[in-house]
């Protein structure tokens, strides 16, 4: 069947970030109109995560609606959220989820969500902090279908949770187009709750922030700042901030009206309890204490840490200062500590008192250690990341896997099938046979903190596809492949030939990227088309990955035509 193009207006195109929004969704509040005061209803949470991305420090969305489709019939859905959440930073959101709302809907069996966003309310802005004018965007509808990779069945009083996972370091995720222009196609999955409703209870929540509407013996009601309504549950363990005081409080300090921070986390019963909380009578200042680490600086005992909108911050780290590795395991005190960290890392910060200049940490926990970029060398007992401020090498963690972005499913666990990919992929790859940086492999890796040896290894790596720069194919697709030509950074003319796999489920994602009388379309190129599309002289992009036999092989291909 002959894919139907998205066409946007040049003039008429929203300015936002629509398709971005996509997976982002969470739910909330009304349910379907359909749906009688005598219908059995469950609890329904949607929960978003992402995959990391060293491209942005900021992607932030606004969700509007989240509905449910009846997999009997998807003309049937079912309002869980609806209206404006507050502004959504994905790129904080590789290692906690972001729960928007939780809401009941009709017991029944659905097997796809629709989420809807505002499309001018996207703000973009690059790793090295420049923003992009909304004005140099382009996307695709502010409504997505995400298909459910295993249904949901809401059972009478029962509980459940939909996780959706972005990944920003998709190389389609944004397309640069030779005007400059930068096309937006969103990639989003569900992810399946490892171990049910057990599993979310050992998610790490992201904070929310609002205001106190009522107050209980034992509980609150926080009304979010995206126009929910959270109950939450108030144990023995929780902790909490009086920011007006500047002292530790109590349940008791709350009172309706007042604002709050909160940490959250949910119980496989789907019931929502309190970690931390922190409340003042007047707005709390704009922090939250999750962030990725910028930079940092240990002869000076400081660290610079994302705030909720990507911009940074400084946090100053005292002497007496303890640092964790995922909440238990002790990493080590003061600026000593800094030693062992750099950017990348995501970080739970509580401070001394939140409304300082500098905030004073008094304590970080490390909730994702992660290393990642060009590799440089590998062999089958250590590889080692090229940075400018200097090589990490890392040993293999003993759990060590490696995989494809994008395919989790399809694990090894063969050090010497890594060490061959790496190093085997052409002349090209690790400089072997030329100069050009631009046909280095590229990888991300999880760390785990090896007592032992008092450094991090390497737990997994995922091959990351190596954009090549903008060239020509300049031999047509024919039996599998096709040359590309391309001028590295370097200014050197590099011809490549790259496989394409046409097995089903394992191909490459090929756009056709055209612009007529002020009008861009995107369109899918079925693998039957390969031939008539994938012809010489073609202007492309071309991602790739590096396989153990030695081989290019294509991960997305990206064609230009009328620009």
């Amino acid at each position: 069947m002959r894919p139907v193009p998205r066409t946007y207006s040049l003039l008429a195109l929203p300015l936002g970030l629509t398709a971005l929004a996509l997976g982002l969704a969470c739910g909330g509040g009304s349910s379907s109109g359909s749906a009688g005061s005598a219908t059995p209803t469950g609890t329904a949470a949607v929960i978003l995560t992402d995959a990391p991305s060293d491209q942005w420090s900021s992607v932030e969305v606004v969700v509007t609606q989240v509905a449910f489709l009846n997999k009997a019939d998807h003309t049937k859905e079912v309002v869980a959220f609806q209206g404006a959440s507050a502004k959504i930073n994905l790129v904080d959101l590789d290692s906690v989820g972001e729960l928007l709302a939780s809401a009941q809907i009709p017991a029944g069996t659905y097997d796809a969500l629709r989420i809807t966003i505002d499309p001018t309310s996207v703000n973009l802005v690059k790793a090295d902090g420049t923003a992009v004018p909304s004005s140099q965007v382009k996307v695709a509808g502010s409504s997505v279908l995400v298909n459910l990779s295993s249904d949901l069945v809401v059972t009478a009083n029962g509980s459940n949770a939909v996780q959706l996972d972005f990944d920003l370091s998709h190389p389609l995720f944004l397309v640069q187009l030779p005007d400059g222009t930068w096309v937006m196609n969103l990639q989003v999955r569900h992810r399946p709750n490892a171990n049910g409703m057990t599993g979310v209870a050992q998610l790490m929540f992201r904070h929310r922030k609002g205001t106190i509407a009522s107050v209980g013996t034992s509980s609150f009601v926080l009304h979010t700042d995206g126009g929910n309504d959270l109950t939450v549950n108030v144990g023995t363990g929780a902790w909490f901030f009086d920011a007006d005081t500047k002292t530790v409080g109590s349940l008791a300090g709350l009172a309706a009206g007042k604002y709050a921070l909160v940490s959250l986390r949910m119980q496989p019963d789907g019931s929502l309890w309190a970690v931390r909380v922190w409340y003042s009578a007047n707005p709390l200042q704009p922090w939250t204490p999750e962030g990725h680490v910028y930079g940092v600086d240990q002869t000076n005992g400081l660290m610079v840490v994302s705030s909720g909108n990507g911009t940074p911050r400084t946090i100053a780290i005292d002497p007496d200062t303890a640092f964790t590795y995922h909440m238990a395991q002790f990493f080590g005190t003061g600026s000593a500590a800094l030693a062992n960290m750099w950017t990348g890392f995501k970080v739970q910060v509580q401070v001394k008192d939140p409304l300082a200049t500098p905030m004073h940490a008094a304590s970080v926990n490390i909730q994702r250690a992660v290393d990642g970029g060009r590799i440089s060398a590998a062999s089958t007992s250590s590889f080692t990341y090229q940075h400018a401020s200097g090589d990490r090498t890392h040993a293999y963690d003993s759990a060590f896997a490696w995989w494809y972005v994008g395919f989790p499913g399809m694990t090894s666990s063969s050090v010497s099938a890594f060490s061959s990919a790496c190093s085997g992929m052409g002349m090209g790859m690790m400089g072997t046979g030329t100069a050009s940086p631009d046909l280095m492999p590229r990888g991300l890796s999880d760390l785990v903190w090896n007592t032992g040896t008092s450094a991090w290894d390497a737990n997994n790596a995922i091959f990351m596809p190596v954009a090549l720069p903008q060239g020509t194919i300049s031999t047509s697709y024919n039996g599998g492949q096709l040359g590309f030509t391309f001028v590295d950074s370097t200014a050197a003319t590099q011809s490549v030939t790259v496989t394409l796999n046409t097995t089903v489920g394992a191909q490459p994602l090929v756009l056709e990227v055209s612009k007529q009388t002020g009008a861009i379309t995107v369109t899918p190129v079925d693998a039957t088309a390969w031939a008539t599309k994938l012809v010489t002289a073609t202007q492309a992009r071309v991602a790739v990955v590096p396989k153990p036999d030695g081989t290019y092989a294509a991960y997305a291909v990206v064609v230009f035509t009328g620009f």
